[in-house]
């Protein structure tokens, strides 16, 4: 039979549903935090960071999965959007979402790219899973389930501090504190936006930083309060990246793979605009639309992108790139 894995935070919350300031470093790169009332990333930055997601098959999935943040291979101009363009400031988590951006934003490559994503989708014949069937622990820091094709990296702010690799009940394997016995554990808690709980699955105490995928955890809340939620509750998802309007129509949710986070196109003066098969936040009045033409186009170097529904022109030639032009099944982009 098939395993359907969820990370374990993810799990008990069905269950029970049915960094502050300063530098974050990432394998040795040290990226700054960000404005958190202005955008993650500067224009170059995103246009950079887009690049990459166009270059790389699974990085959009592996952003999403780390921080609930969308983003898109098939329009550029929809990715650089969503990564340099205005950003609610009441965003649960901006902090540690926009350093992971950032240090997407320096790669040079995809393998580097990657590696900065908390959770990792593998390739068929990644070499993580040569010969391996379940979850493995190639190290403390990273848990390895080649069932379901993820790498998840303990260590990282997805995971409350002190979160390693650990194989419980049945070899089960988790990001977590210690082994644990739910019927001795105590409740699930809240504690400093960190959801804590006995997994019953693996009898392993799992840590979840909620903030991490744009999430809250109330403080002091235990036993089935005490959750991973928006403000307004939970929504169950199953494609990370895709994106909808909440029904009042002033918010983004965006999936991470399980659950949807929020973004408050109201806190900006704007409403949640479906478009496409996606949804972002959009004025009734603007100059373009990250859809429609010219955004995207190559005027030899430079393309043409739609940010917060204004016109920008970009040179790609100012990353070492050239400007590739669309081919029908995605748009132009910087390459």
């Amino acid at each position: 039979m098939t395993k359907l894995r969820l990370a374990p935070w993810r799990r008990s919350l069905a269950t029970l549903a049915a960094f502050g300031a300063g530098c974050t470093v990432f394998d040795g790169l040290s990226v700054p935090p960000p404005d958190a009332h202005s955008t993650y990333l500067p224009l170059d930055r995103g246009a950079a960071a887009c690049s990459l997601v166009f270059r790389c098959p699974s990085l959009g999935e592996a952003i999403a999965r780390s921080i609930g943040v969308p983003t898109s291979g098939t329009s550029f101009s929809t990715c650089v959007d969503w990564l340099s363009g205005k950003l609610p400031p009441n965003r649960f988590g901006i902090d540690v979402q926009a350093s992971v951006l950032a240090c997407v934003g320096s790669a040079q490559d995809c393998t580097a790219a990657l590696g900065c994503a908390f959770v990792e989708p593998l390739a068929p014949d990644d070499a993580r899973c040569a010969g391996l069937t379940g979850d493995h622990c190639p190290s403390a820091e990273m848990l390895v389930d080649c069932m379901n094709g993820l790498a998840e990296r303990c260590t990282r702010p997805h995971f409350g501090p002190g979160s390693e690799c650990r194989l419980g009940l049945g070899n089960e394997g988790q990001c977590a504190l210690a082994g644990c016995l739910p019927v001795t554990a105590g409740p699930p808690r809240c504690t400093s936006g960190v959801y804590v709980h006995c997994d019953p699955a693996s009898n392993l105490r799992v840590a979840k930083d909620c903030a991490a995928v744009g999430l809250r955890c109330t403080e002091g809340a235990e036993g089935a309060d005490a959750q991973c939620s928006t403000a307004d509750g939970i929504f169950p998802c199953d494609v990370p990246g895709t994106t909808g309007c909440a029904p009042e129509g002033d918010r983004v949710r965006a999936c991470d793979g399980a659950f949807e986070s929020e973004f408050d196109c109201g806190a900006l003066g704007e409403a949640c605009v479906m478009e496409g098969a996606g949804a972002r936040c959009g004025r009734a009045k603007e100059a373009c639309s990250p859809l429609g033409p010219p955004s995207d186009g190559c005027k030899g170097s430079v393309i043409s992108l739609c940010v917060d529904g204004e016109a920008r022109a970009f040179d790609c030639a100012s990353l070492g790139l050239a400007c590739i032009p669309g081919d029908g099944m995605r748009s132009g982009f910087c390459g």
